[in-house]
């Protein structure tokens, strides 16, 4: 699964598990595709991706403030 807002995509991989319990990792990546922040979460999968997501939020806040 990936999305891309602004300039920022995000994937998501299952890396194990299944179920409610399923190791998720998931990437922050930028327009070159170099990976700006990664991290991991246990669950389903949108709650995996949801934590992406708020982290994605959190770069995107940072980058327009710094501007």
């Amino acid at each position: 699964m990936t999305e891309n807002t602004s300039k920022l995509e995000i994937k998501l991989r299952a890396k194990g598990g299944a179920g409610q319990s399923t190791n998720w990792h998931w990437e922050i990546v930028n327009a070159t595709g170099e990976v700006v922040k990664s991290g991991s979460a246990v669950g389903v999968e949108a709650r995996a991706f949801t934590t992406a997501r708020v982290a994605r939020d959190k770069l995107v806040k940072a980058e327009a403030k710094a501007k």
